[in-house]
């Protein structure tokens, strides 16, 4: 009897232990699998992405090429042009082709982010942003309510909203008689090192900063603005800060800005097959090497899911150039037409170059991984914290009386409206939810006559219009 005894109670005290241990090792074993599967999903992903927005563009293009050369050949003949003509065609061809990268370089560079506006004035700046005020245009009727834009770290830069002196955003609003308060990043990684701006400093950023513009638009109650990835920057604010927002604003509004990040599969799917623990990884190294995500990795994640790689290598350039004949005789901005004009600042825009420039801060970065591989909530919760705070939609509902407005664009391959849906139905009546059928991603910006009433593919309804009409409601 003493033996069984002693048995049962050895027995006893190995077993929490062994079932401990074959739980972890269970753990380990299915979480090794899983992440298995990812990679092997992964791989096969980014073979697909490859063929389809590398490999075979590169494909079509020579073929397409080919088909020109031998079109011009036939049509000089035909048209009496003989082989001088079909020479003369070819070279100017040839020289645009070639010369089509270096002009991107230079001219393109010149032109992208070249807007400026008469009366604009720096208020105030920190260590990496500063506040911009820019008043309405002269002879127009000005409005009471000002736009607060809330700039920042995303891709490629935000000089993207002073695209080119014809074509930006803030425009759309100062020729409506609204002053726009910019938030933007002081310069370049290389004129201003702005590795340290986390969620946590844009917060803190927007808070004092929409506090002297308060005072400076004389106490009077503004309109919060995010365009993309500064759309959820802008929520964030929001819920981190909202007696201060609800104090400020009246309205805060965002243009194709992924809520949902898991809705916008183009974009999402690469992050949601790699393994967590990868994740983790690069975030750490890139923090090591800088505090940067490396800007050839960033780019090439984007321009992999949007199946984009071959329009940015030096033979998608070739090939841009060599179907735009013009370029083989300019010489100087002086010598673009408004058609060159654009294409070549809107190809720098999406450039190495211009990437390296303005590389995502890790900070940023991982709040945007999260809102792309969580999502937010069926409660409202936004998957990251503010100085150790939860952030919630929940927060903007019980806290402030600010209605939203969502916009997208019906032709938007990269933020689908969808990504809004659970805001939407979270938020009821204080979300508007607007989809212009005819607007691509960045169409509020390169489009100025979308915004013109009656155009035929114009924006409907007019966004100036439905954010004067809530505002001041």
């Amino acid at each position: 009897m003493q033996a069984t005894a002693s048995d049962e109670k050895n027995t006893r005290g190995v077993h929490p232990w062994a079932a401990t241990l074959l739980d972890g090792w269970g753990k380990l074993q299915r979480e090794t699998a899983h992440n298995t599967i990812r990679t092997l999903r992964l791989s096969t992903y980014t073979t697909h992405q490859l063929l389809e927005g590398n490999v075979f563009p590169a494909m079509d293009a020579m073929v397409s090429m080919a088909e020109q050369w031998n079109t011009s050949l036939v049509s000089s003949l035909r048209e009496g042009r003989g082989i001088h003509g079909f020479a003369t065609e070819t070279w100017d061809r040839l020289r645009a082709a070639t010369r089509y990268e270096r002009l991107m370089r230079s001219m393109g560079r010149e032109l992208y982010g070249s807007a400026r506006f008469p009366g604009e004035t720096i208020l105030a700046s920190d260590e990496y942003l500063k506040l911009t005020y820019i008043p309405p245009k002269e002879g127009v009727e000005r409005q009471p309510v000002s736009l607060f834009h809330a700039g920042g770290g995303i891709p490629y830069g935000d000089r993207i909203f002073r695209f080119l002196p014809e074509a930006n955003f803030y425009d759309r609003f100062l020729e409506r008689g609204m002053a726009v308060y910019a938030v933007e990043l002081r310069g370049d990684r290389f004129e201003v090192n702005y590795a340290g701006l986390t969620l946590d400093h844009l917060v803190d950023a927007f808070a004092d900063f929409s506090a002297m513009a308060f005072e400076h638009n004389q106490r009077r109650k503004m309109v919060l603005e995010g365009y993309c990835g500064h759309g959820m920057q802008t929520i964030a604010f929001v819920a981190a800060r909202p007696e201060e927002a609800d104090e400020r604003f009246s309205l805060a509004c965002t243009f194709v800005s992924p809520y949902d990040g898991r809705e916008c599969t183009e974009l999402s799917q690469l992050s949601l097959l790699t393994p967590d623990v990868a994740h983790e990884m690069s975030f750490a190294m890139f923090q090591l090497l800088g505090g940067y995500v490396h800007a050839d990795a960033m780019r090439f994640s984007l321009d992999l899911g949007l199946k984009t790689l071959f329009h940015k290598t030096p033979l998608g350039h070739f090939t841009a150039g060599w179907a735009q004949t013009g370029y083989a005789k300019v010489r100087t901005i002086g010598d673009l037409d408004a058609t060159q004009r654009r294409d070549l600042a809107g190809a720098y825009w999406i450039s190495s170059e211009s990437a390296r420039r303005f590389p995502i801060p890790v900070g940023l970065a991982r709040f945007a991984s999260k809102l792309f591989t969580k999502g937010i909530s069926k409660n409202g919760d936004i998957p990251f914290s503010y100085r150790g705070r939860p952030l919630s939609f929940r927060t903007i509902l019980d806290r402030t009386r600010l209605p939203i407005i969502g916009f997208f664009g019906g032709r938007d391959v990269m933020i689908p409206d969808r990504t809004a849906y659970g805001v939407m139905a979270l938020m009821g009546n204080r979300y508007t939810h607007v989809v212009h059928p005819h607007a691509g991603h960045i169409s509020y910006v390169l489009s100025p006559k979308s915004w013109v009433a009656g155009h035929p593919k114009g924006l409907d309804p007019n966004p100036v219009d439905l954010i004067l009409a809530r505002a001041q409601a």
